[in-house]
């Protein structure tokens, strides 16, 4: 309340590229000196990159996840975890190595061949 429109989106804007990796384009621009026109050009530019760089899963360290909230039409609050792996995949047990079968035939290993 009672800020100029004109600061606002420069203020965003400047919020809005420290969310962008280090290495982009778009970080290095200086929003506080720009225009209106020239503002009004890099501002879509600026909020396509920084959603595209949320839903990023090689911007998030291995083992670790992202929480990334949505709304949609009817207002309801969706809550997206974007990481390298699926979170399933730590719940899961390590395999194990087959050595034999027990058969009506006796015991055989994995290739087939009977055990004595």
């Amino acid at each position: 309340m009672g800020e100029d429109l004109a600061r606002y989106r420069r203020d965003l804007a400047v919020k809005l590229k420290r969310e962008l990796p280090e290495d982009h384009e778009l970080r290095r621009v200086q929003y506080r000196r720009l225009d209106d026109a020239t503002l009004s050009a890099f501002e879509p530019q600026l909020y396509a990159a920084v959603h595209k760089a949320a839903y990023d899963p090689s911007s998030v360290p291995p083992g670790e996840f992202r929480r990334v909230f949505e709304v949609d039409q009817g207002g309801t609050k969706i809550v997206r975890w974007i990481g390298q792996e699926s979170f399933v995949r730590q719940m899961g047990r390590e395999g194990r190595r087959v050595v034999s079968f027990r058969t009506d035939q006796g015991f055989v290993d994995a290739s087939g061949r009977a055990l004595r």
